[in-house]
């Protein structure tokens, strides 16, 4: 036979040999049935051939040596080539890679190759048709979506029957979309997206290493203060032009297009301090993207309240369980601020985003309603809360910053399933690059310099901020000067800052006197169960994960955590969202194979899919921390290290985890599920929950920064951003760090206009 037979394409990357060895794969992996053809007559391969030779050519070495281990590995076992044996054969020797068990085969390892090849075929079969896979959107039919929709109807929300939106299947050719999104950016006022190639001009009041979420919220405090702001940002400014409904490209958990920086430094990670080999982390939720405004462009805009005694949790915990409750090694502290400290600040940021929410979460204190209605009810949601009601449990809509109704000048949601990991297509969804920024730019206090990449903060003779290092997008470095530096970027860049900038004054780090920077790191595991429901269909795919709702009452103040054995909670929800990739990467059940036949039957289920997200609290420990590795470097080209993270999931947190598990299937079941079954516990070392790290706190040798968010052993050096946070409960941390970080806004911009600030 020859190599070329039946070829529907002209490789560019792959040899014919090559070509030929991953048809054969992908077929074994995603074979022909009644219901589709095979994976080869989709497009994988060709979706690989192109991706390798471009976004994905960093993998090359890893395809050319797979593929000839694997050909190795059949003539040895069944003397022929892997495309020349039959099925069966094909399929013993596919076990084996998937189970690190095959002879002679030994780079790359086979089990993380094996894991190579089952995303790019799920890329290949349920990415947009602009990658080369999916061909005639075969595989969006196979599953019966109906692609890429920016608009449902709230009876779409709640039908009994399947949404097909008539049998038409769109793609983002079909909408008028292309990969480069549009060739002239949208012209805003008072932004020069040159700037960063100039020169500074001299000293300013404050400089914003990051004019993302945090940065862009509190820059209006400061410049309608009269005082100079400089942001030095490392991304670009996005709007609503630049962003595409392209779940490969776009997606924090595919290929995250927006977070090229943060690509470039992903942290190491280890287990524990002895542990010399470190591998790349991995993300329950997703990478952070870098721009003006930050990853919350691309969030789920979920906008929840901490509960009033998550800012005393350990006298909390002392009070109700007593001083030997905790596990050892824990960290847990107070908060030097209180919920009354904060409601104000969270009612005006609910207004100036516009929060539509309700007020039926029994568990939280407000002074004033919400400035917007929840957003429509949805099926599975229905389903969630005549289930956890009959439980004797308070199930409530998620506060989102997402219209629904027109706020502000900008439009009510469109109710797009293409919505979390994107940003909006209509602005519906709120950022502060939508309102924050423009303000701060119309008192002409703000200057915006964005491609530029903070290197350090610098200190003078008497150890106080003088200002930042930092390099633009050319290449070029320079010195900004600044009464005050805030740093407000991520908390891992936060964190790599703070140690990368030692001196004489400093040997350790800025504000690492006492050894406290990078320590009481935490993250949370996004765990889940999931249920099958034969009789019942879900529409998942008509919204987005704004359209939630949850219970609190496992993370509330009389929740009896010690009585379950363990100290915390957690948030268990339910949410809208479901697109082609996302299917096929859902947890599977046990006794499903990650790959064939079995594997294609139960996908084409996914519109009988409910599933209970549990986002759980989870401790302190001096375990868990963050440094500098000593051998990784950034590739961004000036090489500087990055993160190392040393965490491991804790017996307490294990055991909370598997009581949350239970209590989600009991939910499921009680909701009509068939089958329930859990995802991992351990969902990877980051999330988008990083907190911890630079804690805020009264006491200088147990923490980083005091309250107003002054770095301790620093005058003018601040840190705003979720790594101040000295405990990390189980509910989305965004708006209590903007809280938090416009009221020391609001401090410091006293402060420095009075004369105050030392």
């Amino acid at each position: 036979m020859s190599l070329s037979d039946g070829l529907s394409f002209s490789p560019i990357t792959l040899s014919l040999l090559e070509v030929r060895t991953a048809r054969a794969i992908f077929d074994c992996m995603f074979p022909a049935d009644a219901y589709s053809p095979a994976a080869s007559a989709i497009g994988v391969v060709d979706y690989v051939d192109r991706a390798l030779g471009g976004a994905y050519a960093a993998h090359r070495e890893a395809y050319r040596l797979g593929l000839a281990a694997l050909n190795r590995s059949a003539e040895i076992l069944f003397d022929s080539l892997f495309a020349d044996i039959t099925s069966r054969q094909q399929q013993t020797l596919m076990a084996g890679l998937e189970n690190g068990t095959l002879p002679e085969f030994h780079h790359p390892p086979q089990q993380l190759f094996f894991a190579l090849l089952r995303a790019h075929l799920q890329e290949g079969l349920f990415a947009d048709p602009v990658y080369g896979g999916n061909r005639d959107k075969l595989g969006w039919r196979f599953l019966k979506h109906p692609g890429v929709w920016l608009e449902n109807s709230a009876e779409e929300n709640l039908t009994p029957g399947p949404v097909t939106k008539g049998g038409v299947i769109q793609s983002m050719a079909d909408l008028g979309y292309g990969l480069a999104g549009d060739t002239q950016p949208a012209a805003i006022h008072g932004y020069d997206p040159q700037r960063g190639a100039r020169p500074p001009d001299g000293e300013v009041d404050v400089v914003l290493v990051g004019l993302g979420a945090v940065g862009a919220v509190i820059a209006p405090i400061l410049t309608r203060a009269g005082l100079k702001v400089v942001a030095l940002e490392a991304g670009s400014w996005r709007t609503r032009h630049d962003f595409l409904p392209d779940e490969l490209g776009a997606t924090y958990y595919c290929r995250a297009n927006m977070s090229a920086k943060f690509m470039s430094e992903i942290p190491r990670w280890r287990r524990n301090r002895v542990d010399e080999v470190t591998e790349e982390s991995t993300f329950s939720l997703g990478r952070m993207m870098n721009g003006v405004g930050g990853s919350v462009i691309h969030y789920g805009a979920w906008l929840r309240r901490f509960h009033p005694h998550h800012f005393r949790p350990l006298s909390w915990v002392h009070a109700r369980w007593g001083k030997d409750a905790l596990p050892p090694d824990a960290t847990l502290a107070d908060w030097p601020v209180t919920y009354a400290d904060l409601e104000p600040y969270y009612t005006r940021l609910e207004y100036e985003i516009g929060v539509a929410g309700d007020d039926t979460n029994p568990f939280i204190p407000r002074n004033a309603p919400f400035p917007m209605p929840p957003m429509r009810p949805f099926r599975l949601g229905e389903f969630f809360r005549e289930a956890t009601e009959s439980l004797g449990l308070h199930p409530h809509p998620v506060p989102v910053g997402m219209n629904s109704l027109p706020y502000q000048g900008r439009p009510a949601s469109t109710y797009t399933a293409w919505s979390n990991g994107f940003g909006s297509f209509t602005d519906d969804k709120w950022h502060p690059a939508l309102t924050s920024v423009p303000a701060a730019l119309v008192t002409g206090n703000l200057d915006i310099r964005t491609h530029c990449r903070v290197l350090r903060i610098l200190t003078d003779a008497d150890g106080r901020a003088s200002g930042v290092e930092y390099v633009n997008a050319n290449g070029t470095c320079f010195v900004q000067k600044a009464r005050t530096v805030i740093l407000s970027s991520y908390t891992f860049e936060n964190v790599r800052l703070l140690l990368l900038s030692g001196s004489a004054r400093h040997p350790n780090g800025l504000g690492n006197q006492h050894g406290q920077v990078g320590q009481n790191f935490m993250t949370k595991m996004f765990a889940h169960v999931d249920g099958y429901f034969p009789d019942v269909i879900f529409n998942r795919h008509t919204g987005p994960a704004a359209q939630g709702i949850v219970v609190d009452d496992f993370l509330a103040e009389d929740f009896d955590s010690v009585a379950h054995g363990f100290i915390g909670g957690a948030t268990l929800g339910a949410e809208q969202q479901f697109l082609p990739i996302q299917i096929s990467r859902e947890t599977l059940p046990p006794d499903v194979p990650t790959w064939g036949q079995e594997y294609k039957d139960h996908i084409r289920q996914w519109q009988h899919f409910g599933v209970v997200r549990i986002q759980p609290d989870t401790l302190p420990y001096r375990t868990n921390y963050l440094d500098l590795d000593p051998r990784y470097r950034d590739r961004s080209g000036l090489g500087l290290p990055v993160i190392r993270i040393t965490y491991d999931m804790r017996q307490n947190e294990q055991r909370l985890a598997a009581w949350m598990e239970a209590r989600a299937a009991e939910i499921l079941s009680t909701m009509g599920a068939a089958k329930t079954w859990a995802g991992p516990q351990f969902t990877g070392v980051g999330s988008s929950h990083d907190l911890g790290g630079c804690r805020m706190g009264h006491d200088p040798a147990q923490s980083v920064v005091n309250e107003e968010l002054r770095v301790h052993d620093v005058p003018g050096l601040y840190v705003f951003s979720g790594a101040v946070f000295p405990s990390c409960p189980g509910i989305n941390p965004t708006l209590t760090i903007w809280a938090v970080c416009c009221r020391a806004a609001e401090q410091l911009a006293e402060r420095l206009t009075s004369g105050n600030e030392v």
